[in-house]
């Protein structure tokens, strides 16, 4: 639990931030003045960044005071920041924050039409600069790595009883990690003689010690992406996504707005594959945005991003 002084502050830099906000307000000011009242879902709420600054934008728009942002977050650590954060913005009904999975948004909606919705998927800077929850190995922690501490397994309850086939796999498709063979022989050797790394520290000196010598220390560190790839697993992400997809793009209004903020080409591709059907989007930019060199250079995690927008033509 964070403490109060935790609770209002926050690491992460949102990216991308007019690009997604401009796209957002300006579906909301193109709104026929007699709209029903509506919600821009913010579905990964996060440091609540881009929220904070849609609700300067809708402040700004004339008949918006009847609209408001919904914000949701699994990481209860995200729920407490931002119930500090948006305390009088909560008070006076212009926000909503609830506690779930993204793919649960939609029970938070009811019957209200969606006239904007933002996804950042990925993890956030508040998450990877933690020095509790697993998701770096810059810092000794427990292996846990999920995003909502209240649900499903940690990472080490999933080493302890997953096969060595399907660990390489995870580390293949969500790394992309070359040597995911033998990291999965690693760890389940590890395991079998009752050594099975218990932290971070640990778990990445097993990742390193299968790269021959002289790729140890060269480039990006060894576990990167083998990290990575088990957070992706532990939390599902891809079928996160595609629940979203499945059941929140439907739930757009006809003249809605999305705006999808992705940093794995996985994710890209589902939204870009869904993005393709003509008769459901139009696309205001044929490719996606990405941080122009300052932005990367003010944050570095900017540069793999990509952000795909989409105008729904039919709900």
């Amino acid at each position: 639990m964070l403490s109060e002084k935790e609770a209002e502050t926050t690491r992460h830099i949102p990216i991308l931030l007019e690009p997604i906000t401009d796209f957002l307000a300006d579906g909301i000011r193109a709104l026929p003045a007699d709209s029903k009242p509506g919600v821009i879902l913010d579905c990964t709420l996060g440091g609540g960044g881009h929220s904070a600054r849609l609700l300067e934008k809708l402040s700004l728009i004339a008949g918006a005071e009847k609209h408001r942002v919904l914000g949701v977050d699994r990481d209860l650590d995200a729920i407490s920041r931002n119930q500090a954060r948006f305390r009088d913005s909560v008070a006076t009904g212009k926000m909503e924050i609830h506690h779930g999975a993204f793919s649960e948004s939609m029970k938070f909606i009811g019957s209200r039409p969606i006239y904007g919705l933002l996804a950042d998927l990925g993890v956030s800077s508040d998450q990877i600069d933690s020095e509790s929850r697993g998701f770096s190995f810059r810092f000794n922690a427990p292996l846990d790595m999920r995003m909502n501490q209240t649900k499903g397994v940690s990472l080490l309850e999933w080493l302890e009883n997953v096969s060595e086939t399907e660990l390489a796999e995870v580390i293949w498709k969500y790394g992309e990690e070359r040597f995911s063979r033998k990291i999965a022989r690693r760890i389940v050797d590890l395991r079998g003689r009752g050594q099975i790394p218990k932290d971070t520290h640990s778990l990445a000196g097993a990742i390193r010690s299968v790269f021959p010598p002289s790729m140890r220390h060269q480039g990006i560190h060894p576990a990167t992406r083998t990290f990575q790839a088990l957070r992706i697993e532990i939390n599902e992400e891809l079928k996160e996504l595609e629940t979203l997809i499945r059941e929140g793009f439907p739930r757009t209004a006809t003249g809605g707005r999305i705006a999808i903020l992705s940093f794995h080409s996985l994710e890209d591709r589902l939204v870009k594959e869904e993005f393709r059907n003509r008769d459901l989007y139009e696309l205001p930019f044929k490719k996606p945005l990405q941080a122009d060199e300052s932005e990367v250079t003010l944050n570095p995690r900017s540069r793999s991003a990509k952000l795909r927008l989409a105008i729904r033509k039919v709900s």
